[in-house]
């Protein structure tokens, strides 16, 4: 005696069907890679000096390069730069820093950071910072800049007069290479030119740029396509079922 799918299991493969498509779609979707940046919050501090000098504020202190360097970030030739305690004192920032405690604060200049990987072709990279403006500063031209070796091939620019006295807001740039990109390892450079910006929670991401997403009108028709032919399934076996309890 021969079997026919119930319409209840004609259902559950069509919606077996739909999830395969599904599945296909979020296949296509690209996820990014994070890329590891050392000392992204600036917590860890050259030691010694560690922050030698002391500011207005309960547990304000910092230093500088000239002094104690940030560690893995290489200040430019005669960058003012260094690394920046707040303290609990709402003197410069009225809310929490991004990220732990310490801050990079730059007054003029350059810090930067070579990641050791070369940049990849046909991608997407995405440089996330917290950017910082002081109560008592007026506003300061920053730029974020991702390196291939020295020369800088994106930039994202501006000033931190944008930003509300005394708290920190994320800056993203965004930067999509093409075939042929510059050749040198992967870098970050943040620079500032006043008094004085500060950073915080440096985050590095690449995603791939050749990712085929299938058009509107593609999924619309494969999903139809798929939606008819279980239907015409579905009819198909109901006639034959009709068929048999007929003879």
């Amino acid at each position: 005696m021969r079997r026919y799918l119930s319409v209840a299991g004609m259902m559950r493969l069509l919606i077996t069907g739909c999830c395969a498509l599904a599945f296909w779609l979020l296949s296509s979707v690209a996820w990014a890679d994070s890329i590891s940046v050392q000392n992204a919050s600036f917590e860890l501090v050259a030691n010694p000096p560690g922050l030698n000098q002391a500011c207005a504020g309960t547990g304000c202190a910092f230093n500088d390069v000239a002094n104690g360097p940030i560690p893995f970030w290489t200040p430019s030739f005669n960058a003012s730069a260094g690394s920046f305690q707040p303290g609990s004192s709402t003197t410069y920032f009225n809310t929490a820093l991004p990220d732990g405690n310490i801050v990079a604060y730059i007054n003029s200049g350059s810090i930067s950071q070579t990641l050791g990987v070369s940049v990849l072709p046909d991608s997407i990279y995405t440089l996330l910072v917290d950017v910082g403006r002081r109560n008592d500063v007026v506003g300061v031209n920053y730029s974020l800049n991702l390196l291939a070796g020295s020369n800088a091939f994106c930039t994202q620019s501006g000033s931190n007069s944008t930003i509300a006295a005394g708290t920190f807001s994320e800056i993203t740039l965004i930067c999509t290479t093409g075939a042929s990109v510059p050749a040198g390892l992967l870098g970050i450079e943040l620079t500032g030119a006043g008094r004085q910006v500060n950073f915080d929670d440096v985050q590095l991401s690449v995603t791939s740029a050749a990712v085929v997403t299938p058009e509107p009108g593609t999924l619309a028709l494969t999903f139809v396509s798929l939606l008819v032919g279980g239907l015409l399934l579905l009819r198909s076996r109901r006639n034959q079922y009709l068929q048999s309890a007929a003879s």
